[in-house]
């Protein structure tokens, strides 16, 4: 006679038996926070206008972030008829980052000055890694934010690309930047 499962081991029971282990992670409690080296960012197209807490104001704006993953293409060598693989470079993929288009803090403006550090088409250069290039901190919270459950580093993090939600009067919805980052790497850091 076959043996009978206990009555929280098949079910969804054995979630509220062992709070502390199943507490679910949720998508929405999270922080993205550049380094202040965004602070004090000259504007896109002028010489004298800056923003003093761009890195707050980023911070403050964010609705979505992607989570950072690498991937790496294998090496396959071949022998006779067969073949092995060994594993290749890391490489980074890009992220993407969303920010609510809030006018007073201007966070489309210190988005667009961040971009215009690598590349500026009004002056037709392209920058200095120095210059466009910032570290990041991606923190992952529980439900409560008593607790940061995962902090990710973020490495030489830069804006390839910008794209917002089209002018419509048909909507009425809040406006959304969309933003490319590049990273040099990515890790967890476990304290």
């Amino acid at each position: 006679m076959p043996q009978q499962a206990q009555p929280t081991s098949v079910g969804a029971y054995h979630f509220s038996a062992n709070k502390q282990t199943y507490e679910i992670q949720r998508g929405n409690n999270f922080e993205f926070i550049p380094d202040a080296s965004l602070n004090n960012i000259i504007a896109y197209g002028s010489d004298t206008k800056t923003f003093p807490n761009a890195q707050e104001l980023i911070r403050l704006s964010v609705s979505g972030m992607s989570v950072p993953h690498f991937s790496q293409n294998p090496i396959e060598i071949r022998r006779g008829n067969t073949s092995v693989k060994y594993a290749g470079v890391i490489s980074w993929d890009s992220g993407s980052l969303e920010c609510y288009d809030f006018i007073g803090a201007e966070t489309k403006d210190i988005l667009m000055a961040w971009q215009a550090r690598s590349g500026n088409p009004l002056y037709q250069t392209v920058g200095q890694q120095a210059d466009y290039k910032c570290g990041a901190t991606l923190i992952e919270y529980t439900p409560d934010y008593s607790e940061i459950v995962r902090t990710w580093k973020l490495d030489g993090c830069w804006v390839s690309g910008i794209s917002e939600d089209n002018f419509s009067f048909d909507s009425n919805g809040a406006r959304k930047i969309r933003v490319t980052l590049q990273y040099d790497r990515a890790y967890v850091l476990y304290e």
